[in-house]
């Protein structure tokens, strides 16, 4: 099919994408003059805008850090101290586990699951809303998967007893905080799983938890109590830490494996070495942000109990509201009526999410306030 055809499809279906010429400043854009609330942001304890949190950095960096560029992968010369530092210090508080840094969770999903993909009688059984650095992951080697429907684990269960005794590792690949309709993975009950059949291995994505749940900040299953139950546990760097990159926290031997069989990590050129120490410098302050936490759960609790009373439907456990509207052109309309009202949430659409399901996705943070969120329900 020529391009030109393909474009026009998308443009007939209401599903053509461009890129917004967008300008920041603190927790607005502005789009074509318009200041606008920002609410598509993954900022999710409002650290990316905090002048004194990186002024306090600055102040802080070390001479060796101050490197805008690595030069080189890590596996040749870019191995700079400062990526062991990070590593030992998130490496503290999960017992028998190693970290490895990755350039971001999409380099590492794809190349961890591509390289875990290469061992002998591996299936994997991924939740259908999983990320699509995931699903990129599995389709690359032509790998062995089923999807099951999302969070249904009597489906998950069905599958795994299908086809246990086919294959020596069966790794379920989840979120811990699904990314589009916010809610949580029963980490627990997955647990339960891996307890009773003993080729199963857990791979959950701590994308959008990690930072906002536990008192240092260190992701959903932390906060739980089942860190050590995950075998590959994922956290991202781009969201709520307000940095960029991603670490894989697995063992010894699986760290190894990633460094030696890991393309995208093998094959790139690593992360300038400031950005890394960034990143340490707001895991070692994770304490601090407890507050920000606790006022992100309540302001999205409210929010959320406010749009239920308007009788929409509504997805999301906590910080990531999603006001479900159907068809492309319905979203479309009524990202336009918001935008006129001073906010800033795109519609979601194919193949983001599956079709007619787009969607507002509300992108809550801890620098708002009630009243910044007031006018989005008299305006709905």
């Amino acid at each position: 099919m020529p391009v030109e055809k393909i474009l026009q499809d998308l443009k007939d279906d209401h599903n053509f994408r461009s890129l917004p010429h967008l300008k920041h400043e603190g927790k607005f854009v502005y789009k074509e003059g318009k200041k606008l609330l920002n609410l598509a942001s993954n900022d999710y304890l409002a650290l990316s805008y905090d002048k004194e949190l990186k002024e306090e950095f600055l102040s802080t960096l070390k001479d060796e850090n101050l490197f805008f560029s690595s030069s080189s992968s890590r596996s040749l010369s870019g191995n700079f101290e400062i990526y062991e530092e990070l590593e030992d210090y998130l490496k503290a508080d999960f017992k028998d586990k190693e970290i490895l840094h990755f350039n971001s969770g999409y380099h590492l999903n794809l190349s961890c699951i591509a390289a875990l993909s290469s061992l002998d009688k591996t299936l994997f059984l991924a939740d259908k809303f999983i990320h699509a650095s995931m699903i990129d992951g599995l389709r690359l080697n032509r790998t062995n998967f089923f999807r099951y429907k999302h969070n249904d684990l009597d489906h998950l269960e069905f599958l795994i007893r299908k086809h246990y005794e086919k294959y020596e590792n069966i790794v379920i690949l989840s979120e811990a905080l699904f990314s589009m309709d916010g809610d949580f993975s029963d980490l627990k009950a997955l647990v339960e799983l891996k307890k009773t059949y003993p080729k199963i291995k857990l791979y959950i994505d701590e994308a959008h938890s990690v930072g906002c749940f536990d008192k240092k900040g260190l992701g959903y299953a932390k906060f739980l109590g089942l860190e050590n139950e995950i075998d590959f546990l994922v956290f991202t760097f781009g969201k709520a830490i307000a940095s960029m990159g991603a670490c894989m926290i697995c063992t010894k031997k699986y760290k190894d494996f990633f460094i030696n069989k890991a393309r995208a990590f093998i094959y790139s050129t690593a992360l300038p070495p400031i950005n890394v120490a960034f990143t340490l410098f707001i895991f070692k302050n994770m304490t601090k942000f407890q507050n920000k936490r606790e006022n992100l759960y309540r302001l999205s609790q409210n929010f959320k109990n406010k749009l239920k009373e308007k009788k929409y439907q509504i997805l999301g456990d906590c910080y990531i509201v999603s006001l479900i509207l159907g068809d492309n052109k319905k979203a479309l309309e009524i990202a336009q009526i918001l935008e006129k009202g001073g906010f800033f949430a795109p519609a979601i659409k194919e193949p983001t999410v599956p079709k007619n399901t787009a969607r507002i996705r509300f992108s809550l943070h801890a620098g708002l306030d009630q009243n910044d969120l007031n006018p989005i329900l008299e305006l709905l």
